[in-house]
């Protein structure tokens, strides 16, 4: 997770997550949350998968889902920026 000021807001990278041991790409399945909706810090964000499994993976922060910047389906590496939460 990173934080950045942008704009004078404080912004939240939301980044992919080394899963497992390894670090294969995963692909990322569903967003379990809409651009401009509330998230809560450890709620579950989005799903991802990879040849072993699929897990939900919570927010990182509290604070609006602003933008989604890989759609579900697309396959990322890990430390990838996925969105951005404003907190």
């Amino acid at each position: 997770m990173i934080k950045q000021i942008l704009g004078g807001e404080m912004m939240v990278e939301v980044q992919v997550p080394m899963i497992g041991q390894s670090g294969m790409d995963v692909k990322i399945e569903v967003w379990l949350a809409e651009e401009g909706a509330h998230v809560e810090k450890g709620e579950p964000l989005y799903e991802l998968s990879n040849e072993k499994l699929n897990q939900e993976i919570e927010s990182p922060a509290t604070g609006t889902l602003v933008k989604i910047l890989v759609a579900e389906g697309e396959t990322v590496a890990v430390g990838d920026i996925l969105a951005h939460i404003e907190e």
